[in-house]
Parts: structure tokens; C-alpha cells; sequence
């Protein structure tokens, strides 16, 4: 699914907002609530912009944000500290590589994030298995080609 135009603005400020927090990835918590703090962000943004009768149950909110942090947490966390596992990398070429692959897995999750939600948002109703399998999604594969592309058109504006 691409990004719809109308959305296009909220998912680019959230990507920026997630590069921008990749540096606390060396802190494993505290990028963890910058993300989550990132994506709350753009839900309610995405919920604005769809005019979705999505607030009519928190209890749904709070599951679509937190199945997002659970699932960019196994994702990213294990991809950034396996860089500190790589034999013969010296320790500072091992963070600066942790950095980038923290921006990346935030910049990547925080898109699937978007993309989840914004089909959320759009179905005229929906159960809270829909919401689950949605976020479970994410964690399935890696970004193609055609994903990685739309985030390159979307971050540069």
C-alpha cells in the first residue's frame, strides 16, 4: 500500500522525528519511548486527517501503538546490539554501525507503523483481531525494494 497524498506530511514529519531519535538507540529504553512518543504522535495526526470513528474505543488505541513498540522493539533492539557482536569491529565503528542501523530499523518501523494505521483508519469497522494481525504484519518480512523507495520519495518531500 502507498502512502496517500493527504497523509504524505504526517508520515514524512514522523520519519524525520524517527531518524532524529535514533541516536538514543546506543539507550535502548529511552529510544524505545522516543519512538513510541513519535508514532502516538502520528496516530492521533492520521486519526485527524481520516476522520475515523476510531475514538470510540481507547482500549483499541492503546493496542495499535503498543503491538507498533513490541514489534519495532524485537525488531530493532536485536539488529542494533548485534552489531556489538561482529568480531574484529573495533568498539567505535561498532556504534556508529548500531547508530545507523537504529535509524534505519526507526525510519523503516515508523513507515510500517503509517501504513498500518492509515489502513485502520480507513476500513469502516474492524475487529481487535484486525488490529493485532495488522501490527503482526509488520514483523514478517524485510522492506522490498518498492518500500524502500516510497520512503526515499516521502523523507525527501
Amino acid at each position: 500500500m502507498a502512502i496517500p497524498v493527504k497523509y504524505r506530511n504526517i508520515v514524512r514529519n514522523s520519519l524525520i522525528a524517527a531518524a532524529g531519535i535514533s541516536p538514543l538507540g546506543l539507550f535502548g529504553t529511552l529510544d524505545t519511548v522516543g519512538v513510541a512518543a513519535c508514532w502516538t504522535t502520528m496516530f492521533f495526526a492520521i486519526k485527524e486527517e481520516s476522520d475515523s470513528s476510531f475514538s470510540g474505543d481507547p482500549k483499541r488505541i492503546a493496542l495499535n501503538v503498543a503491538t507498533g513498540i513490541a514489534s519495532y522493539y524485537l525488531g530493532c533492539k536485536a539488529a542494533t546490539f548485534a552489531m556489538f557482536c561482529i568480531p574484529g569491529l573495533g568498539p567505535l565503528v561498532a556504534i556508529v554501525a548500531a547508530l545507523g542501523v537504529s535509524a534505519c530499523c526507526n525510519i523503516y518501523f515508523t513507515y510500517k507503523f503509517a501504513i498500518a494505521t492509515i489502513d485502520l483508519m480507513n476500513k469502516p469497522s474492524y475487529s481487535n483481531d484486525n488490529v493485532i494481525q495488522a501490527f503482526l504484519d509488520i514483523l514478517k518480512k524485510l522492506p522490498s525494494v518498492k518500500e524502500v523507495k516510497e520512503i526515499a520519495e516521502i523523507y525527501r518531500g
